[in-house]
């Protein structure tokens, strides 16, 4: 008998719109946040560092990051999530290109994290790895063997 698994880089779904997300912070008028999918402060730290930008830790919720001469601050809410505060010169529509492709880098860290742990428990749990397959879209097709173990 086996099990075919896959990990798809999908993670966390939006169950919100585009302009739900997007709420006016009124900083001296000058800034605007959006709202992320992102929890996991080590991963988001490391998901802006792939994309290939400096991150800046102000305090354990907060961070600063820079692309070119434009400084984006995400900040956790009260829910644990974290938002990005941009500056009102950047173009909302730039601002969510940028958060879309972040959120695609987060979200291929968490199948990373979820991969690890299931290769690592797998044996534990009587699973053995038959085959393992990457996919164009990154998702990762793990197949097992259901080891039997007698009672």
């Amino acid at each position: 008998m086996s099990i075919e698994l896959v990990l798809i880089p999908v993670g966390i779904a939006v169950a919100q719109s585009v302009g739900s997300m997007i709420e006016k912070h009124k900083q001296g008028g000058n800034t605007y946040k959006i709202q992320t999918v992102m929890k996991r402060q080590h991963l988001l730290q490391k998901a802006i560092e792939q994309y290939g930008c400096n991150v800046h830790e102000i305090n354990q919720q907060n961070y600063q990051t820079e692309i070119g001469d434009i400084k984006i601050y995400f900040q956790q809410n009260e829910h644990d999530i974290f938002e990005a505060v941009f500056d009102e010169s950047v173009e909302q529509q730039d601002a969510l290109e940028f958060l879309e492709n972040l959120h695609s880098e987060y979200k291929y860290l968490i199948q990373q994290e979820t991969y690890k742990k299931l290769i690592q428990q797998a044996s534990q749990k009587g699973l053995e790895l038959e085959s393992e397959e990457v996919q164009q879209d990154r998702s990762i097709l793990l197949t097992f063997n259901v080891n039997t173990i007698g009672r």
